[in-house]
């Protein structure tokens, strides 16, 4: 049997390296989106347009204007003069948001009366809109109560973009990579008519299993290790955590995806169904692991679905591993629920292979 399985995975690898679209799964996209996405993907909103309409002309008002002006986020700021010219720069886009100071604001704000700055902004650019308020409202914090704050930012004090991105993108290229080359296997076989060649053959189904899963996590491990290598020499991302966890993890997490590749490669006849079925099942974990919007911000009812996501467990693990340090403790905790989801999904990938050629 074991010889049977090194020759099935011998098999795979020679596979994987002469078919073209596998052999471009693994060199171009990999490269490609650690390219792009390092600079690309981020959620910070910079070179922000704004106005200010500023009625009361105090120093204090002045100073916020000014406050403003020296910010590296607001790199325009347009002086108003009235609502209706707000209302222009705003309709045409020419700014994102605007600051109202009201007359008198500094007089009120001394003598204890009501005193409201107003902030308004363009909604039909929602998400941006949120961010430059509150990058606003911190300014206007910063002038008032500029003695009383001290912010400190744990884990990644500069609050730099590509200390969080870049270990996500690991998890996420290996997801794609193993996903992708399982769900290609089966579907090769069929396509190339040696599937029935390999059903007569003396192989176990459980040999057979395994020869089609281990290269492409191997495969995948070996990309992983490159990303990996790549976000610590060129791009300066700090690694604080054990290498062993982090491996331990990642083999896991790799388990845990290739089970539905297998699924995907069993119901596909030819290579083409097969990547679009592996997309299929990506581009929902993706959106509910929690990469992109927090899986607390999700509703209600689809947060439950969000566990049996292995993606949502590796991407707080490889980020706790990478910044803050995990002990071996709190790392099972987030291991085992992919090691579960890894049998399970194989586990039936196995199951409905069997009853398809039964």
């Amino acid at each position: 049997m074991f010889k049977q399985l090194l020759f099935l995975i011998k098999k795979e690898f020679l596979a994987i390296w002469s078919d073209k679209r596998s052999r471009a799964v693994i060199i171009a996209p990999p490269l490609l989106q650690l390219i792009i996405f390092s600079f690309a993907v981020t959620f910070e909103v910079k070179n922000i347009s704004i106005g200010v309409l500023d009625r009361d002309n105090s120093s204090f008002s002045q100073n916020i204007e000014r406050s403003i002006k020296n910010s590296t986020i607001f790199t325009k700021v347009y002086p108003l003069k009235s609502e209706e010219q707000l209302g222009d720069f705003i309709d045409t886009q020419k700014i994102l948001l605007a600051l109202r100071i009201p007359q008198n604001f500094k007089k009120n704000l001394d003598q204890g009366l009501k005193a409201n700055l107003g902030i308004v902004a363009d909604g039909r650019q929602a998400n941006n809109a949120q961010i430059a308020s509150s990058y606003l409202n911190n300014i206007i914090l910063g002038q008032s109560l500029s003695n009383s704050i001290s912010i400190r930012n744990w884990y990644n004090p500069n609050l730099n973009n590509l200390w969080w991105i870049l270990p996500n993108l690991i998890a996420v290229l290996s997801m794609l990579i193993a996903v992708i080359l399982t769900s290609l296997s089966l579907a090769r076989e069929r396509e190339l008519g040696t599937f029935e060649q390999i059903l007569v053959s003396p192989i176990p189904p459980m040999s057979l299993m395994l020869g089609k899963i281990i290269p492409p996590m191997i495969i995948a491990l070996a990309e992983a290790t490159f990303i990996f290598i790549v976000t610590i020499v060129i791009y300066g991302v700090p690694f604080l955590g054990s290498i062993w966890i982090l491996y331990f993890g990642l083999i896991s997490f790799i388990f845990s995806i290739v089970g539905f590749g297998l699924f995907v490669s069993s119901i596909s006849s030819t290579q083409q169904q097969g990547i679009l079925g592996a997309f299929f099942i990506f581009i929902p974990f993706f959106l509910m692991s929690g990469f992109a919007t927090p899986v607390l911000n999700m509703p209600t009812w689809l947060q439950p679905f969000t566990d049996f996501v292995s993606l949502k467990y590796f991407l707080v693990l490889i980020k706790g591993v990478y910044l803050k340090n995990i002990s071996l403790s709190n790392a099972l905790g987030l291991i085992w629920p992919m090691l579960l989801l890894g049998c399970g999904s194989l586990g039936f990938a196995s199951w409905f292979f069997r009853k398809n050629i039964s």
